[in-house]
């Protein structure tokens, strides 16, 4: 891959005219980020195509490593550029690679990434890494979505609360809502519920209570509402009512999640 990337700066190299000058190189900067590698060695292809493209201008100063002229180019120090960018290809090649973004594996390459991001000087490939993390995260926000619906999850906490979903994190805000709405599918198959099942749910109901200040709570509760005749057991109506043919069922209007379980 790199040596793709060094045939391909050497031909754009040998574009350029002679003595053209450093400010030339700018717009090969991409190009020169992808070159670099950890081998110190000095290739002779590019020392000799940089002195004829720079030499003129800058004289002994002249990079003579794909190295030197990318930091020449970036304004980064070059053995900052070797300890830097080969990380930063490996883990934007393995962002763009993503296909699911809701799997264990996939929420520790967006991880690493966004390690990547906090460690890394401003350069071209960390844009580009950027760019791909902050789509994998609107993606990894969708599916998160899918399985908590009708709570979403806003695109800047996707990444908490997938790390907490697979338990490689903290609880993230809002936990005991997104557990409820994540199980209350489940709880609808097995509708109506027996007697530990509604004790469980009910569990689950008050931990989320505690948590009414999150944006997904009310959400949940009409959801609960909605689902609340499926879920409990019908109680024997009195003969005046069992009369009274397509009589629909009364929903509480109840303050809390738990209430709506009684």
């Amino acid at each position: 891959m790199v040596e793709a990337a060094r045939t391909t700066l050497l031909q754009a190299l040998r574009a350029l005219p002679r003595g053209v000058g450093p400010g030339a190189l700018r717009g090969l900067t991409p190009q020169f980020e992808a070159a670099v590698a950890e081998d110190t060695d000095v290739d002779l292809r590019f020392r000799d195509e940089l002195i004829r493209v720079l030499g003129p201008v800058m004289g002994e100063d002249t990079p003579v490593t794909v190295e030197d002229a990318a930091a020449c180019v970036t304004g980064v120090d070059a053995k900052v550029l070797v300890a830097t960018l080969p990380a930063l290809r490996a883990v934007l090649a393995e962002v763009r690679g993503l296909k699911a973004h809701l799997t264990r594996e996939a929420v520790r390459v967006l991880s690493r990434a966004d390690a990547c991001l906090h460690q890394s000087p401003r350069l071209t490939t960390r844009e580009a890494l950027e760019r791909a993390l902050d789509a994998g995260r609107e993606r990894l926000a969708a599916e998160l979505f899918l399985l908590h619906a009708p709570v979403p999850v806003p695109v800047e906490e996707a990444l908490g609360v997938a790390r907490g979903l697979f338990g490689d994190g903290p609880p993230p805000r809002g936990a005991a809502v997104l557990e409820l709405a994540r199980g209350l599918d489940d709880f609808c198959r097995r509708a109506p519920l027996s007697t530990p099942d509604l004790e469980a749910l009910r569990e689950l109901a008050r931990r989320a209570d505690a948590e009414r200040e999150t944006t997904g709570w009310p959400l949940l509760l009409e959801r609960l509402r909605t689902v609340r005749p499926r879920l409990l057991p019908q109680k024997p109506l009195p003969p005046l009512y069992r009369s009274l043919t397509g009589a629909p069922a009364r929903v509480p209007l109840a303050g809390s999640l738990e209430a709506l379980l009684r």
